[in-house]
């Protein structure tokens, strides 16, 4: 805690929001490590008797059945096959939360609006059943790379990720939403007692640049509802500033109502805030959910659920953005491209009908049928990366070939345990006797990547060493 005892303004803005609580609340353990079962992919049960199989303890979360706290693990959950494969996903306690109160349905349209990582936006997506338009946004390049990793790998199919500012997406999407997600970046100081460097850089000037952030965020949000809509404001920080005073002033400003966050399941917490250094609050704020380390052994967090009511009295603006149809799998351009998938894969062809897809020079998209079009302003990508056109046909992905195990029927390969092990670690392993081209690798009757054969090695392209736990 060196760096927090050198942030004196640290410690002067906790002892007034905490109070006597403060070393408690500085003293206070790391959220546990916790993952999230991927019911895009794997039955929770089905997945939990693989965990007790290998070994690992875990306890059930009190609020969502398919989170898990991992009490013991002998082995490192991130190399196993089970990773590999997108059954689960890294997401912290509080962290499951924001989702769940939104409550998404499969068919609507969702936008998480900050949404970099993605352990959110997977989850959103399983809850969706990957069924209606999920529109996943960030701001930052760079950060949309972890993203579309998440995304592919968790076998997503409705999603459509953007490269913009938040407040750009309410000129794109007016009132279309019925469901937003904000979890807005914040200053974290819900996360002291795990990252301690947030007290490297905290400070007030800093926050109240957030804020200013955060509100322009939920001004687009608001703005991309549709009335009748719901959106959850979530942060992992404690500060009043970043949560109620915020609140506060967009139900000032906009036709919004606080709505309560459902008895059950019971989620960990405590009300929201009504007063803060003499400033008074409404009192639906207390309808707010409050998580602090040293109270409910979690991340600091803040969740609070509003439905908009009304629009405001400025015009309804229509979008500011052009936007390209999908292709439907009989699309001249498309279609020889299917046909030649199916015959070099074994994949029927009327199994194509199913879904839309996107287009671009070397790669075939395969996204929900429910997308009819996307826009063009800073796309990142929509849906799961189904092909890449190579010199020897077009080879399926590693997400492609997991999605569609079942429908595949030609060049399936498998390898004894040590040879498969050593692909993972090395990438390559002595070619054991096929002939040139692309393959999928199946373990345990799964197709779990696609490979590719040359007179010497068998290669896998991973993009780093993968130390497999089988």
């Amino acid at each position: 805690m060196k760096k927090l005892n050198q942030n004196t303004a640290l410690h002067d803005y906790l002892d007034i929001l905490l109070g006597a609580d403060k070393e408690t609340f500085l003293q206070a353990s790391a959220e546990p490590r916790a993952i999230r079962i991927n019911t895009l992919k794997m039955e929770a049960d089905d997945f939990k008797k693989r965990l007790t199989k290998q070994g690992v303890e875990y306890r059930v979360l009190s609020f969502n059945t398919i989170g898990l706290e991992i009490v013991k693990d002998h082995i490192p959950l991130s190399h196993t096959i089970d990773f590999f494969l997108g059954y689960f996903h890294y997401q912290g306690i509080a962290s499951q939360i924001p989702a769940l109160v939104l409550d998404v349905q499969p068919g609507q349209r969702v936008l998480d609006i900050a949404a970099a990582p993605g352990s959110k936006s997977t989850q959103l997506a399983a809850m969706m059943h990957n069924k209606g338009i999920l529109i996943l946004n960030d701001l930052s390049h760079q950060r949309l790379q972890a993203l579309n990793v998440n995304a592919q790998r968790a076998g997503i199919i409705n999603q459509v990720i953007l490269n913009l500012a938040g407040e750009r997406i309410s000129k794109i999407y007016p009132s279309w939403f019925d469901k937003v997600l904000v979890d807005a970046p914040c200053s974290a100081l819900g996360t002291l007692a795990g990252s301690p460097e947030v007290a490297s850089w905290w400070s007030m000037e800093k926050l109240n640049k957030l804020c200013i952030s955060q509100k322009q965020l939920l001004i687009s949000a608001y703005k991309a509802l549709k009335v009748g809509g719901e959106l959850v404001y979530s942060t992992c920080s404690i500060a009043p500033e970043e949560n109620e005073m915020l609140i506060d002033w967009i139900l000032d400003h906009y036709p919004l109502q606080v709505i309560d966050i459902p008895k059950q399941p019971d989620f960990p917490g405590s009300a929201g805030m009504v007063a803060y250094r003499g400033q008074s609050f409404r009192s639906d704020l207390q309808k707010a959910l409050r998580l602090y380390p040293h109270q409910h052994g979690t991340e600091g967090f803040f969740v609070i659920k509003l439905k908009k009511i009304a629009e405001t009295a400025w015009e309804r603006p229509l979008p500011e953005a052009a936007f390209v149809p999908t292709l439907t799998w009989d699309d001249p351009t498309l279609l020889p491209l299917l046909q030649s998938i199916s015959e070099m894969w074994g994949i029927a062809l009327p199994l194509w009908q199913n879904y839309r897809y996107r287009l671009t020079k070397d790669r075939i998209w395969l996204l929900y049928a429910g997308i009819e079009e996307i826009p063009q302003e800073r796309l990142h990508n929509a849906g799961l990366l189904l092909a890449e056109k190579r010199l020897s046909g077009w080879k399926l992905t590693n997400q492609s070939t997991q999605y569609f195990d079942q429908s595949i029927s030609k060049r399936r390969i498998t390898l004894d345990e040590t040879n498969l092990v050593r692909l993972f670690e090395q990438g390559t392993i002595t070619n054991p006797g096929l002939t040139d081209g692309y393959y999928t690798l199946e373990w345990d009757n799964t197709l779990i990547a696609s490979v590719y054969c040359d007179p010497n090695l068998l290669k896998l392209r991973l993009p780093h060493s993968f130390r497999l736990h089988l």
